[in-house]
Formats: structure tokens, sequence, C-alpha cells
């Protein structure tokens, strides 16, 4: 059962230059215009199933917040349904639509009638929610003398203590200390393992990565991909990359970039190039790149246990040595090379690491310097095809420097001995088979 379903949403807006335009076309009563319409979103589709947690990506004004809106019911759509299946309560980062007037006590207990909770039953999780709002005697005065951090959490505590079945955050944890961001963040995990369907907006990927289950990715008003969150994060770095190199060349966001990677435009040219779920090409090891041009990867090569270089195939569970060149064409405080190895067949992720993940980030690199870097591992894979991608990744948004999708493509060859497991990957295992007390007895009498 779908707790979200969203069918052919649209939502436009007025734009008017000043004042004035729009009221001259107000009192024209539309025989006449002065200003333009804006699509904010065009023809979203989106399922959300119960229980998921699902990321929404996406730079500013790439219509987050307008989704989430028209969800909770704040924002009618141009066009288009929504459906949702059971309580929800929406939370932005600054509050749950508090009257300033009131106090913290009264919000409270005007927010809980509003979402069609009985007075007595909020009476009743009253102390539970001042305590984790944790503002003392604030509670009691108005909403008007808070700060934004302090809204932040007694909107927080409201949301979170009146068991929803469906949550909505939107920058929840842009605002706040250190202390209710973890507190925040503890709480929002209980509620996703108790199987609360959430749907979290956050520019910080790494919560996104690690906190949810699906992702979709939104540019200009429309969904470019869905899927699993890690992907949706690696293509939400290269539409930046993307969009910053094509800035840096004096393009437009509807042209394509020399990186080979093309940004939809507001008819939705390229957009397929976004939302094809197909993988490299492996069998000719095509190599897609996005850049912001601060460093160019010279070169891939995948070594075997003599390193030498690879011609094709490996055998399983052998180690081999992914090599990579890395030039820095300007000066970069702080980056990180991230290598990939991903199974054709499965279409899977199989293992990624990088530099800074081992514990060795690559600091201080001068315009011009070179960084030759060996990542060094077993494959106790099965037999097929996989492919190696690298990447140069810097900068507070993991924007990527660079990055090649399919550098190297090689095979893992059918072992000799012994026929082929189960699964992807062939753990080391030992097995012991402990029988009964009475079993071994039996057998040594």
């Amino acid at each position: 059962m779908s707790a979200v379903s969203v069918k052919g949403v649209s939502k436009s807006f007025r734009l008017f230059s000043n004042g004035r335009d729009r009221l001259k076309e107000a009192l024209s009563f539309g025989r006449k215009e002065y200003g333009r319409d804006f699509w904010a979103l065009k023809d979203i589709d989106l399922e959300v199933k119960s229980g998921t947690t699902l990321g929404i990506l996406g730079r500013n004004g790439a219509g987050k917040s307008t989704l989430l809106n028209i969800i909770s019911g704040m924002l009618q759509p141009t066009s288009g349904t929504v459906e949702v299946n059971g309580r929800l309560v929406a939370l932005s980062g600054f509050g749950a639509g508090f009257n300033s007037d009131f106090t913290g006590r009264e919000n409270v207990m005007l927010n809980g009638l509003i979402l069609g909770i009985e007075r007595q039953e909020i009476v009743e999780r009253f102390d539970d929610i001042a305590a984790f709002a944790d503002i003392g005697e604030f509670i009691d005065q108005p909403i008007k003398t808070y700060s934004s951090g302090m809204k932040s959490r007694l909107g927080f505590a409201v949301a979170v203590n009146v068991e929803p079945d469906i949550l909505i955050l939107d920058e929840t944890l842009a605002v706040g200390d250190a202390v209710y961001k973890e507190t925040a963040l503890q709480k929002m995990y209980e509620l996703r393992d108790s199987g609360t369907t959430i749907l979290f907006v956050s520019h910080s990927m790494n919560t996104i990565e690690t906190f949810c289950t699906e992702a979709v990715l939104l540019h200009e008003g429309r969904v470019l991909a869905s899927g699993e969150t890690t992907e949706m994060t690696d293509q939400y770095r290269a539409l930046v990359s993307s969009i910053k190199a094509q800035k840096n060349n004096g393009r437009s966001d509807g042209e394509q970039a020399l990186t080979g990677i093309v940004v939809p435009d507001e008819e939705g040219e390229g957009l397929e190039a976004w939302s094809s779920k197909e993988g490299p090409n492996l069998e000719h090891g095509a190599e897609s790149r996005s850049t912001t041009g601060e460093a160019k990867i010279r070169s891939v090569e995948l070594l075997d246990e003599h390193l030498l270089p690879v011609e094709k195939k490996v055998a399983p569970d052998s180690a081999v040595t992914v090599r990579v060149d890395l030039e820095y064409l300007e000066d970069v405080k702080e980056s990180e090379l991230i290598i990939t190895l991903h199974n054709e067949k499965m279409g899977l992720k199989v293992f990624s690491t990088s530099t800074a993940q081992e514990g060795i980030p690559l600091e201080e690199m001068e315009k011009g310097e070179q960084a030759v870097v060996d990542f060094t591992f077993k494959v106790p894979l099965q037999h097929g095809r996989y492919s190696i991608s690298a990447a140069a990744r810097a900068g507070s948004e993991g924007l990527y420097l660079d990055r090649m999708d399919a550098a190297r493509v090689f095979k893992i060859s059918r072992p000799k001995d012994g026929g082929p497991f189960r699964g992807i990957v062939h753990l080391p295992t030992e097995v012991k088979v402990h029988a009964s007390e009475g079993e071994r007895q039996g057998r040594s009498v």
C-alpha cells in the first residue's frame, strides 16, 4: 500500500516584475497580462510505499519544498492529484506553522487539535513534548520571542510525539545546535525503524545516504531519477559538478557540457540521459566524465598480484590493485579519490572506498601536482563481468573534480576447482556441526 501517491502534479506561480504590475493585471480581470507563469513543478509522478524513508534531492529552486507543501496540503497543485493514507505531520527547519503571538504551550495544544488528536491526549503527552524540546521556561512565552533554533526544536518535538504515520521533514536539521541535531537524528532513526513513512529533504549528502532507504532527484521541477540512495546522491553530485563546469565554460543550463553530461532544459531536453537506469557500456569500456575542471584523472590501471597489467581475466579470490593517476589543475585544499566496483549482470555496486575512508585524505594539493594512488584488495566474487570507476571529489557538497565511469572492464574467471557459489560474494566461512549430547552418546555405544 502506498502512503503517498502523487500523479501528474504540476504547480505554477504567477510572477510579476513589481507590485504595480500585479495590481494592474488584477484590475483588468485577466484581459491583460503583465506577468508570466513560472512552473515550479512539471508533471510529477511519485509513489511512496508505507515504511519508506525517501530522501528528496535537488538544488535550490528544484521544487523540493513546493512538492512537500503540496503533499502536506499547504499548497494546491495547478494540475494532478495527491493521495495520502494516514496521519501526516509536516515540519520545516523553522517550526510547524506556529502562531507567533501564542505561547509555546498554546501552540502545542493548537497543533495537536489540528492533527485530530483529542485534547486530553495532548495534555498527557505535553510533558514528553516539553522535555524533548528542552526550551525551559520559554514554553510559556510567545513564539515571537523564540530563536529559529527554539522554534525548530519545539516543532520537531510536537511532530515526533504525536505518532505520525507519515512525517515530512524539510531541512529540519539546518538549524539548532549540535546537541539538538544529535537528539533529533536519533529520534528520526527510531521513527524510521518503527515503520513511519518519512519524506526527508536535506543538503547533507552524508545524512541522506545513511538515513534514507530510497531517494529521488529533482531538477527544475522535474524528476530526473529515482532509486537507491547512494546512486542518487552520486547523480546529484554529478549534476552539480556538471552545472558548475557549464557555468565556468560560459554555457547555459540547457546546453551540453564538454564533460558529456546533458542538463535538462525548460522543455525537458536531455532528460533521458538522467532518467536512464542503464549502467555504463561495459562492452566497450565506455567512460563518462563530469568535472569542475580542478583535477584530471590521467589514467586508471588494473594490476594483478605481481603489479602487472590485467589483460582481460582475473582469477577468483586473487588480489588486484587499482592504480589511479590524478593530476591537479588548480590548488585544492582537501579532496579524496574514490573507486567503485560494479557487477554488470546484477547491476550492483559491489564495493566502494576512498582515500578519506581509508584514513588517507589528499590534503593541500597544489596546481600541477600529481598523485598516484594504489587500492589493493581481494576479489572473492562470482565469475562474470565487472567494471572499475574512479572519481576525485572535494568541497562541502562533495563536487566531482573529475570522474570516470567504467574506466576499466574485466572478467573474473570460473573457479578451477569447485562449482560456482550462490550470490555475488564468497565470504571465507568455517562450518562446524554440533550434534546433541544424546546423539553423541548413541554413536559412541
